[in-house]
């Protein structure tokens, strides 16, 4: 084992480019690094200054490329005095491999909700040629957070859609054209087509690709039970109604935001019965999603 390379502010996505080099974003930094595998030679590529950056789960996150693009997601501040309001945007950047360069900026999808907790972030490019974007919940109804909602299971109406009022996308993984317009074979979802992909979700920031067109997501989760999920398009992956294997022993979801008293209250972690009851374990999967456990087969020696 050796270091590579060292210096980067909180480095987020660490990807191969179609260069095989490697390609980090520094979410504090708000660089987009190049990074020369063999002698780990660094060069910036791109730096955003846009980005807004607490040190906490915000800033500049996920990175994906589809050919001549390059697909930049980070979070903003629209507030235009000394407070901050934070939202979370896609970036398409034209990828020039020739010259290790990313330019000419187009914003595919802005205004989503963000947040310096449980912001996900991960792009990625499916087997299909679309663009998957995972949103955590913003660590609602815990801590500082702990007497807002929890929103992963609301959809959004065909109203809010054509406003682009995209608050509903809490705690989803998204699915959209490369221009962030919604695909025609997306799933309805309680009547509405959106770029909403799956729901459910706490803070899914892995998405990978598996064989035959299958994605995957890891997710973490609040106690234990941290998930590996197959997506399937329109399932629901229950949180915050279910945490994994083990919902009911080490989790239970305790609805702090619903109690008239919320912001009186002193909120632990510690245990979810200590916490208001209200909502607890009565969720109704209505599809539920798929929570998988591997197996491991070592082929004989000599066995391909």
């Amino acid at each position: 084992m050796r270091v590579l390379t060292s210096g980067l502010a909180a480095p987020w996505e660490l990807t191969w480019g179609p260069d095989n080099f490697l390609w980090v974003t520094e979410k504090v930094g708000k660089r987009v690094d190049r990074i020369n595998p063999a002698n780990g030679a660094r060069t910036t590529v791109l730096t955003i200054n846009e980005v807004s950056a607490s040190g906490a789960q915000d800033g500049l996150l996920g990175l994906a490329f589809a050919g001549p693009s390059a697909f930049v997601a980070h979070d903003y501040d629209i507030d235009p005095g000394p407070a901050t309001d934070l939202r979370g945007k896609i970036v398409r950047y034209r990828y020039d491999q020739a010259a290790a360069r990313l330019d000419n900026p187009t914003d595919i999808l802005a205004g989503l909700p963000a947040g310096t907790d449980h912001n996900a972030g991960r792009p990625l490019i499916g087997a299909d040629q679309k663009l998957y974007y995972s949103l955590g919940d913003l660590g609602n109804n815990q801590f500082d957070r702990a007497c807002q909602p929890i929103r992963a299971q609301d959809l959004p109406t065909d109203a809010q859609v054509a406003a682009k009022d995209w608050s509903t996308y809490v705690g989803k993984t998204m699915r959209m054209e490369l221009d962030g317009s919604i695909p025609a074979d997306n799933p309805v979802i309680h009547g509405v087509r959106c770029h909403i992909f799956t729901y459910g979700h706490r803070n899914p920031q892995g998405l990978t690709n598996g064989p035959g067109g299958r994605i995957f997501s890891d997710e973490h989760g609040p106690k234990s039970d941290d998930e590996i999920n197959l997506l399937h398009a329109g399932n629901n992956y229950g949180w915050p109604f279910v945490a994994g294997f083990r919902d009911g022993q080490a989790y239970q979801y305790a609805n702090w935001s619903a109690a008239p008293n919320c912001a009186q209250l002193e909120f632990t972690d510690s245990d979810g019965t200590a916490g208001p009851q209200s909502g607890s374990k009565t969720g109704v999967l209505d599809n539920p999603g798929s929570i998988l456990e591997f197996a491991l087969t070592v082929p004989a020696a000599g066995a391909s």
